[in-house]
């Protein structure tokens, strides 16, 4: 074969090469093109139906985290929140697997929904009852009221029901507000902000759960100071002393006997311990650990149910301490300045309710006079017993201090 034949088919085989190239280019380029439709429909059906792309619930978690952070980094800056690195990334993944109507009002939300857990976490008397969520736009709030458990009787077919528990009578809540001021020097570096709002959410946590867990203990609508945390409503002490229900330890130790005499005070409300808890300072419930009759957390075994904040057991009721009860109580159970009493409390937890009105919320303001930022933390929230009658639900003993 000639030198020039063999040049001519190498000239065939280099254009067939370039026809297949073009022909392969051609070909990739429409499939991107028709790729392209496809996810360009779908992603319309998507927004038409309201379905939501599939993301791991690890990246949402981690998105959430970090959605709360860029809410109170951007307060703390007093700077928009998609002006932060991180709105991007946060936001990538709530449009698909969210789809929040309102990327700024759902990270207010999302950042007040991780206090609201943060409290929920720590929270050890609020944390026993039931709690009910009412509407952001009312201060008061009606339910009906307890005046019996429910009962359920025998009823032909054809007859009326028998009325029970739930009547025509109502518990009324009005929210009140608890609110905590925090000062911070001026940071307009980003990374002192990133730095400081951990510690920052954590404070106002705390004093939230502080006050809030004061105010359901010792709670009481005659202080004088309009602005003590426990004029909010009144609490578990308050409520079981204006009902007489009280037994008086006669200056000595808590006893079995004592605890078995508040516990008749309740009268059949007291006897299923799974509704019971004992409330207790930090002093009567080292007392009680020294009972043979107290059972601790390593004897109940696996299957257990824990309350929390329980350190032991007696007759089956939860012994929580709290260091919100009073220790400068006289025998009346009262405030004095020169007494040294305390209470335990035996509550059952079932015939009280907790109301929460609206998010847990921050606002920012300055002082420009001595440059600090200034950040204001509130709650809305109510307690009360919803047993209108004379239900003997709390009961207290009075015993020393110390």
């Amino acid at each position: 074969m000639g030198i020039e034949v063999i040049k001519n088919l190498k000239e065939e085989v280099d254009n067939l090469k370039k026809e297949l190239e073009a022909t392969k280019s051609e070909s990739e380029k429409k499939v991107e093109e028709l790729q392209k439709e496809f996810d360009s429909k779908l992603s319309e059906r998507k927004t038409a139906f309201g379905e939501r792309e599939v993301v791991s619930e690890k990246a949402v978690e981690k998105a959430k985290k970090k959605a709360g952070e860029l809410y109170l980094k951007s307060v703390l800056m007093d700077r928009p929140a998609n002006s932060f690195k991180e709105f991007k990334e946060v936001t990538d993944i709530v449009e698909k697997a969210i789809k929040p109507s309102d990327i700024s009002t759902w990270l207010g939300e999302e950042f007040s929904n991780q206090v609201v857990e943060e409290l929920e976490l720590n929270l050890k008397v609020e944390g026993l009852f039931d709690k009910i969520k009412m509407p952001a736009n009312r201060s008061t709030f009606s339910i009906p009221a307890r005046t019996e458990d429910a009962k359920a009787y025998l009823i032909a077919p054809a007859s009326d029901a028998i009325e029970s528990a739930i009547n025509g009578s109502k518990v009324s809540f009005e929210t009140k507000r608890i609110k905590t001021l925090l000062s911070v020097a001026d940071q307009a570096d980003q990374e002192m902000v990133t730095a400081i709002v951990d510690l920052v959410r954590k404070e106002l946590v705390r004093s939230l759960l502080r006050a809030g867990e004061q105010a359901i203990i010792d709670g009481d609508t005659s202080i004088s100071d309009a602005n003590d945390v426990r004029k909010a409503f009144d609490g578990l002490l308050k409520m079981a002393k204006d009902a007489g229900n009280k037994v008086d330890a006669g200056g000595n130790a808590v006893t079995l006997s004592v605890i078995a005499s508040v516990r008749k005070l309740l009268k059949k409300y007291g006897l299923n311990p799974a509704d019971l808890v004992l409330l207790t300072p930090v002093n009567v419930a080292y007392q009680l650990l020294d009972l043979p009759e107290v059972q601790t957390i390593d004897k109940y075994g696996q299957m257990a149910t824990l309350v929390k904040g329980e350190i032991a057991r007696i007759y089956g009721m939860p012994i929580i301490p709290s260091e919100y009860i009073p220790t400068d109580l006289d025998e009346n159970g009262d405030h004095s300045s020169d007494k040294n009493y305390t209470a335990v409390l035996l509550v059952n937890k079932s015939y009280f309710l907790v109301a929460d009105r609206g998010n847990i919320s921050i606002e920012k303001d300055r002082n420009i006079t001595s440059s600090v930022n200034l950040f204001v933390g509130y709650r809305d929230f109510d307690f009360k017993k919803v047993a209108v009658n004379a239900t003997p639900v709390s009961a207290i003993v009075d015993v020393p201090s110390n």
